[in-house]
């Protein structure tokens, strides 16, 4: 651990970026960290400087005259594998997303990003490759495996994204403790199906952080006090994918499938992939009820919070449209014998997409 805090300050990073502008803003910001920074105008720029000039990390927007960010990130990573790529991109299209999903980038970020944000950003996608070497993982290994070999990166890992949760939460006062009630839901769910093995560990982990990829989405958005426009959900949208970027080399498979899948339906009608029935993961399936439910309890600005029985009578009424009908009875025995103590904790708004 204590090589990988002494490399990041000099950490050589290759940035790929058409915006002269924000080019120089960026780079001069990395430098200032004492990071090396070399820069591309273009793809075609980064490979031929790659082939000359050996680097730590890449940094690379999308949408460039000539070849695009996603076939240099299929470039890089066809010829050198462990070499970590971020995009970062204004573009809010979602077949983006999926395709930098598909091409194995290791982190996808929405631009405007606060700058000390983006150096942590690159500091723990750094950090995570390395641990990757290292330990000779593979991709979705689970948590316990990870930190049986290296318990201490692990548990940085850990501590870090659960921080960005705390800043997510507390952007907004309304939103604060979601994760923790969700988590907890999922935790008696999860028991009350009998399932107390290795895959119950990493599904309450996921549940604890599926919201982590909302640190891609503007306060503006996150605090909005009316519903959403068409344009503002579609942006809000992308958090699944960019919550499974951030935690792809840490998460087991199907703790990373339940950050990834927990906002389909199971009519087909969700997203980000429009997954139906039982091809939803069942970690994914979990955490939408638990979600779900915690938004319908939850005030709003422009609407009051359900209570306990209007929020049974909505997830019954929606099982087999957006909820598992198979899950739903054992989930409605959890609601009735939860401790009552709504009257102790104050009302709060979640955000439900």
């Amino acid at each position: 651990m204590t090589n990988n805090v002494s490399r990041i300050s000099d950490l050589k990073i290759l940035f790929v970026e058409d915006d002269g502008f924000l080019q120089k803003t960026i780079s001069d910001y990395l430098r200032k960290r004492g990071m090396k920074v070399h820069t591309a105008s273009n793809s075609m720029e980064a490979i031929e400087l790659l082939s000359t000039e050996p680097v730590d990390l890449i940094l690379t927007d999308i949408i460039m005259p000539g070849m695009d960010g996603i076939d240099l990130l299929r470039y890089v990573k066809k010829r050198m594998p462990d070499l970590p790529v971020i995009i970062i991109t204004s573009s809010r299209e979602i077949h983006y997303s999926i395709e930098a999903l598909r091409a194995n980038a290791n982190d996808y970020i929405l631009k405007p990003i606060p700058m000390e944000e983006l150096a942590t950003r690159i500091a723990l996608t750094f950090m995570k490759a390395e641990a990757q070497k290292r330990e000779k993982v593979q991709h979705f290994r689970m948590v316990e495996k990870v930190m049986e070999k290296d318990k201490g990166v692990e548990e940085t890992f850990l501590r870090s994204i659960r921080s960005f949760i705390n800043a997510i939460e507390a952007r907004d006062r309304y939103t604060k403790g979601h994760s923790l009630r969700v988590s907890d839901l999922v935790t008696r769910m999860l028991k009350k199906l009998g399932i107390n093995s290795d895959l119950a560990a990493n599904i309450i982990l996921a549940s604890q952080l599926h919201d982590i990829g909302k640190m891609g989405v503007s306060d503006n958005i996150l605090n909005k006090h009316s519903g959403l426009s068409n344009d503002e959900f579609h942006t809000m949208k992308t958090h699944p994918e960019v919550g499974y970027f951030i935690l792809k080399p840490i998460l087991s498979d199907e703790g990373l499938k339940g950050i990834l899948h927990h906002h389909e339906r199971w009519d087909g009608e969700g997203y980000p992939m429009n997954l139906s029935g039982n091809e939803i993961p069942l970690s994914a399936r979990i955490i939408n009820l638990a979600d779900s439910y915690d938004a319908m309890v939850s005030d709003r600005n422009y609407r009051r919070s359900l209570n306990l029985e209007q929020a049974i009578y909505e997830i019954e009424r929606c099982k087999g449209a957006q909820f598992d009908p198979h899950l739903v009875p054992a989930f409605v025995e959890v609601l009735r014998e939860r401790p009552r103590r709504e009257k102790e904790i104050p009302s709060i708004r979640a955000v439900e997409a």
